[in-house]
């Protein structure tokens, strides 16, 4: 079974340039690859699940 995220982020950049706009969208990509990394463990467990996710940081840093 394979799970679905959707998310919709609505905001506003005020007085747009185009180093505020590639900032925002590195930070929205970055974010959603985290999403999918997390939702990658299929688990309905809370618990483990954040257990699981603090191990492999843990691994990772």
């Amino acid at each position: 079974m394979q799970k679905e995220a959707q998310i919709c982020v609505v905001g506003r950049v005020f007085r747009p340039n185009k180093s505020k706009v590639l900032a925002l969208n590195k930070t929205l990509r970055e974010y959603f690859k985290l999403v999918k990394w997390y939702l990658g463990y299929n688990s309905t467990s809370k618990k483990f699940l954040h257990e699981k996710c603090y191990e492999k940081a843990k691994e990772l840093f």
